[in-house]
């Protein structure tokens, strides 16, 4: 059983990063058999990950087709976007507040391996860390499930974006900073810095994908680098 279920959660965890570097883009038709092939994990594995990452909104199970990458289009980045400045800082506000010593190491870590980085998706794992952290240490369920719905998206979102625009790697880097806020325990001001965060990675992602020729098709596909 505990073989089973590691199986099972490697499947996922492999799954779901090839969909977040965007290497499974969006749009893309996936069916467990040949997904089972070409990953090796075996089709009770991957039909696991495919439930749960349809549950998470990464996949759409399309009924006797098997699944698709779920798209990304110009709204739904805008709607995420806006949606994310809504709840975001108030989520950072609740969870540095809330942070237990621990929590504070674990997102300053999440936070300081930004700068340490050479960019790229490294990037994306690190700031997923520490705001995953802030939004667990806010110890509200809603906030923690709407946090785990969302991030993988946007990781996807900031994928598509740094393979098109790697320079955009310097707005994420930036949050490294914010370490002496969580030291200090500064709620209203790591709030603040979400905020400004947030802003200006909207108005980064619009210019960015607004440029691609992919939007007048509707769905975003991955850009070369």
């Amino acid at each position: 059983m505990n073989g089973r279920t590691s199986l099972n959660e490697t499947a996922y965890r492999h799954v779901r990063g090839e969909i977040i570097a965007c290497r499974m883009p969006p749009g893309k038709r996936l069916t467990e058999k040949r997904l089972a092939a070409d990953t090796g994990f075996g089709i009770s594995p991957v039909r696991d990950a495919l439930t749960r990452l349809d549950q998470e909104g990464l996949v759409c199970n399309l009924p006797r087709k098997g699944y698709q990458v779920t798209p990304l289009t110009l709204k739904t980045v805008d709607d995420l976007f806006v949606m994310w400045l809504i709840v975001g800082p108030e989520m950072v506000r609740l969870g540095v507040s809330r942070a237990s010593q621990k929590d504070i190491a674990r997102a300053r870590a999440g936070f300081d391996g930004l700068a340490a980085t050479a960019g790229g998706l490294e990037i994306i794992d690190c700031a997923e860390q520490a705001f995953r952290t802030l939004a667990h240490a806010a110890d509200n369920e809603y906030l923690t499930s709407l946090f785990d719905r969302i991030s993988g998206d946007m990781a996807r979102v900031w994928a598509l974006l740094l393979s098109a625009d790697p320079a955009a790697s310097t707005i994420v880097a930036a949050q490294s900073g914010i370490g002496r806020i969580l030291d200090e325990r500064d709620a209203d001001q790591a709030a603040d810095n979400a905020r400004a965060y947030i802003t200006e990675s909207h108005e980064r992602v619009l210019r960015t994908i607004m440029r691609w020729p992919s939007v007048m098709s509707t769905e975003l596909v991955t850009q070369p680098y």
